[in-house]
């Protein structure tokens, strides 16, 4: 029995891991984008690359290791999902390209509220008081993680948002919130790898159609090979695999907290990776919002009945690529 515990245990805190994981994989993604851009290459040939290798690793294990298919409506519904992803993606970043990888992420990070907003405007429900607390509370740390709040009590200090820039941040939120409040309710019973494929071949077919060059040869594309396979491990075949992994063990609520590891992770990555600077209100900022969500998540879990669970409905924060 003690050995039946330990090995419970010992599973847990890998899957906890997993999650996290998962969620400094997707931190870093921005700032491995930027510099596989640094050497020249199109952010939509990026994308592009990272999509396609996503879909070869995931079709590759979705062949050998599971036999559930979607449905042809299913699969519709999936490529669709693709098509969402890649578009979040692009904004996301094309707005690194003009904010700083901290900044961007704070304000991407809006997906959180707004997909509590689709789902209670779409299933016709009132949000609780800590969701609501939460969301207010995400508002006031984007104002302090994204730099505005710098902007206003130092003009000039060189913090100044682009207004393209975050307009795109904005529109990956926007559409980021639809796709994981529509991800978690089409094909659940398909397994996520399998699920995941599919997504990354609609995010490559929407990524070939933004940028059709890089099938016409105006991409050198075994120079880019070595940054498109990092970009399709880390934002696609890395962090499904582990959310995967993680998901079997923990409660939804539970992943998508430890998932909230991203923002920390994107604005360290930020400042390693690329020389960039986080000011103290910032660095406040990235702890508000991180908070928020811990705190959002940890009341959704109190709130359940005993016995419910809930994995199904916080796999849409968790599944698929970004």
């Amino acid at each position: 029995m003690a050995e039946q515990n330990g090995g419970g245990k010992a599973a847990l805190v890998g899957a906890s891991l997993a999650a996290i994981a998962a969620g400094a994989g997707y931190g870093t993604g921005g700032a491995v984008c930027q510099i596989v851009a640094g050497f020249g290459f199109d952010i939509g040939h990026i994308v592009v690359i990272e999509f396609l290798v996503g879909a070869l690793v995931l079709g590759v294990l979705s062949c050998t290791k599971y036999r559930t298919w979607p449905t042809g409506k299913e699969l519709v519904q999936l490529i669709g999902l693709g098509l969402a992803s890649c578009f979040s993606s692009l904004c996301y970043f094309f707005a690194i390209d003009l904010l700083s990888v901290g900044q961007a992420v704070a304000v991407q990070f809006q997906y959180v509220w707004i997909a509590v907003l689709i789902q209670s405007v779409v299933e016709r429900t009132r949000p609780g008081k800590w969701v609501v607390i939460s969301t207010l509370a995400i508002i006031a740390g984007t104002l302090l993680g994204s730099g505005l709040v710098d902007e206003m009590l130092s003009s000039g200090s060189g913090l100044a948002l682009d207004p393209l820039g975050f307009a795109l941040a904005i529109g990956c939120a926007v559409v980021y919130g639809a796709y994981l409040y529509l991800n978690g309710r089409i094909a659940p019973r398909v397994p996520p790898v399998t699920r995941g494929f599919f997504i990354a071949v609609g995010g490559a077919i929407m990524a070939a159609a933004f940028a059709p060059g890089f099938f016409r040869g105006d991409c050198d594309i075994v120079a880019l090979l070595p940054g498109g396979i990092a970009m399709g491990l880390i934002m696609c075949v890395i962090p499904l695999a582990c959310l995967s992994q993680a998901a079997k063990r923990l409660p939804g609520g539970i992943v998508a907290i430890l998932t909230s590891t991203e923002l920390p992770v994107a604005v360290l990555a930020g400042c390693l990776m690329l020389g960039e600077k986080a000011t103290p209100l910032t660095i406040l900022g990235v702890v508000i919002i991180t908070a928020s969500i811990v705190l959002s998540e940890m009341d959704s879990l109190v709130r359940k009945k005993p016995g419910e669970d809930g994995a199904a409905d916080a796999q849409a924060p968790v599944l698929g690529s970004r």
